[in-house]
Parts: C-alpha cells; structure tokens; sequence
C-alpha cells in the first residue's frame, strides 16, 4: 500500500498551506506513513470526533480542510512557555494540500460531557483551575510590534467570520483589525445617513473600535466546554486552539460570551474565571448585529 492512497485525493484549489513547510514537526516519512496508515485501519476502532481522529489509547490526528500547521505550532508554542495543559504535539505535516496534526489523546472527557455530575465543590475548583491558566495565557509578554497574528505572526481562524475564507491577517494593528471587521466602514464618509439609533450604535461602535487599546493578548478564541477537558475535578487539559493567536484583550471574553447562543447559562459561568470587558460587550453585539455571522 503506498502512501497516495492512504486519504482522500489532492485538494488542488486550498492555497492556505503555501510557505507552512517551517511550521511542520517531525516531518519524516515513517511518521507521515504510520499516521496515514492508522487513519485507515485503526482509526475504525475507535472513531472520529469531528475533524479529530482516534487512532490508538494514546493518539490522535487531527485532519480536515481547514485544518492549518498554526494550531501546531501554538501547542509547541504554549508548551514551551507555558504550563497550561495541553496535548502533546508529537508531529504535524502537510499531504495533498491537507494538514494533519497528531497529538496526545488526553485521559479524560469534556467539561461539556462531565458537567451534570460534577457537585459544586468540583466545578469550584475547575473554576479556579480555569481562572488560573487564564490569567498564564494572557500574561505572556507580547512579541515586540505584534499585531493581531497567529504565535509566528502568520494568519488566523476563526469560522464565525465567514469572510475569512478560511483564514485572514494578519493585521500590523488593532485598528487595522477593527477596520477590517466593519468591512472599512468608516462613519465620516456617510454624512448624508439619517442619523437614527441604528446609526448611532454603529457611531458608537466605531469611536470605540477606534481606540486607544491595550497591547494585544494571547487567546484561546473558542472557550466553551466541549474544549474543557477534566478528570473529576481536576482540568487535564484545553483542547482546539485553531482559533487562537494574539487579539485584542477583550476578545477571549467575548468570543465565550457568544458561546451562549448555542450553549444556554455558559455566559454566566464564564463570569467565574474571566473578568467582563462590558463595553467592548456592547460593542461586539453591534457588530455582530451588522457584521456578524450568528
């Protein structure tokens, strides 16, 4: 069996793995042949869950068209600076135009899974534990002139941005950011529209888009509990970082808050391990409302 047949045929119109070739890890041919091997026989035992793979007790692959080397890079990046749980990264490579990542396979299951047995006293310390790794994220000191840029200043994902097709950025500024998410708007070129309350959220929107702002911060950008893995009380490990990169401060906030459309009460959980940026709430609810993709 060679290795071409091992997944599906090449994808020939992606164009978002051009000049990853940096980012790979353990790139060598036996761990890309074993890797493609399991996702085609051992794979069936345990199944997949979403764009993740079971491949064996101990690994899995996580594979898919909008899969990208960044999310690998971010765990050796978090691994070597941090001491936030995180699967360990045991190689990552581009075939056929497709990114395959295979990592550690944590021993335990979903906050989301977990949380009607858990007492109060547990999901107290899982909330502790929690604010903890939080506040390690966002205290490691930014690169020099970032922007808002994946952990090697590349591009980002976030799929509740439609137009990013699949990714976009970087962006050298936080404004540059804001102005690309209003799609360029800009309020003094529009002196002729009525000036009624949807405008004047939108006004409001912009002054505060506009700035001053705070230094970016490094953010997970997918916080719920399906990415909340724990054993009993203890959290064993954050999962999925494709989302992740360096934003502004308030958006690891919001991105949770907006969790709750589709998981009701997570809003107010989230209250218990990462402080309200309340304004900037506002703020993204109206852009959401004009912009967003809920």
């Amino acid at each position: 069996m060679t290795v071409q047949y091992l997944i599906e045929d090449r994808d020939t119109s992606a164009t978002q793995h051009d000049g990853t070739e940096s980012l790979a890890v353990n790139d060598r041919f036996i761990y890309r042949f074993l890797s493609l091997l399991a996702l085609k026989t051992t794979k069936r035992f345990y199944g997949s869950h979403g764009a993740c793979a079971v491949i064996s007790n101990h690994l899995v692959v996580k594979r898919g068209p909008f899969v990208h080397l960044t999310e690998a890079a971010t765990l050796k990046f978090l691994a070597e600076n941090t001491s936030i749980p995180v699967p360990r990264l045991h190689c990552a490579f581009v075939h056929n135009n497709r990114a395959f990542i295979v990592m550690e396979r944590l021993q335990g299951v979903t906050l989301a899974a977990a949380w009607r047995s858990l007492s109060d006293a547990q999901r107290a310390a899982i909330f502790a534990q929690l604010r903890s790794i939080f506040e390690e994220l966002r205290s490691l000191p930014p690169p020099p002139g970032v922007g808002i840029e994946s952990c090697v200043g590349g591009s980002l994902r976030d799929c509740r941005i439609l137009r990013s097709s699949p990714r976009f950025g970087p962006f050298k500024t936080i404004h540059e950011f804001h102005l690309w998410l209003r799609e360029e708007l800009r309020p003094e070129d529009h002196p002729n529209r009525k000036d009624d309350q949807d405008w004047k959220e939108i006004k409001q929107m912009v002054a505060k888009q506009d700035g001053p702002w705070p230094p970016p911060v490094f953010t997970h950008g997918d916080l719920h509990p399906s990415n909340i893995m724990v054993r009993g009380d203890r959290v064993v490990g954050v999962i999925d970082w494709e989302f992740s990169g360096w934003y502004p401060h308030y958006w690891e906030y919001t991105s949770a808050w907006y969790g709750h459309i589709t998981r009701h009460g997570w809003e107010d959980e989230i209250l218990k391990f990462l402080d309200p940026y309340v304004e900037e709430l506002e703020m993204e609810k109206t852009r959401q409302r004009w912009w967003g993709d809920f």
